[in-house]
């Protein structure tokens, strides 16, 4: 399981503030072929819902980046994530999924503290 930090355990990353990312179109990115997996719906330290045009297999896990606009830094994110759930969305080819952070870098934790800041704050 990932270390957050300090006052962050692995217990209280469900009650994380998931914020809206919806809008600011965070591309995630799979990591071993370079291809997007879908548009980030909401995102915390504890993981993030994705809205992909690929079914996702529960219990799967996935190296992948959230690559940031340019306004918000244009930096990707890198993070090992575990497929938790996967179910077809209301559009057609569309699905939606739950993804739980299971690895990330002490530095790119501090980055994405810092892009939820900015997108808390673009609420």
């Amino acid at each position: 399981m990932a270390d957050f930090g300090p006052g962050v355990n692995v217990d209280e990353r469900r009650k994380s503030n998931r914020i809206d990312a919806y809008a600011m179109g965070l591309q995630a990115i799979n990591c071993l072929d370079e291809e997007p997996l879908g548009i980030i719906g909401n995102l915390s330290l504890g993981g993030m819902m994705l809205i992909s045009t690929r079914q996702l297999f529960t219990d799967g896990i996935l190296q992948l980046k959230i690559q940031t606009p340019t306004e918000l830094g244009g930096g990707s994110i890198p993070m090992g994530v575990k497929i938790l759930w996967c179910t077809p969305a209301n559009s057609p080819d569309e699905y939606w999924a739950g993804l739980e952070t299971i690895d990330i870098g002490s530095t790119d934790v501090d980055a994405l503290r810092a892009l939820l800041d900015q997108l808390a704050g673009a609420v």
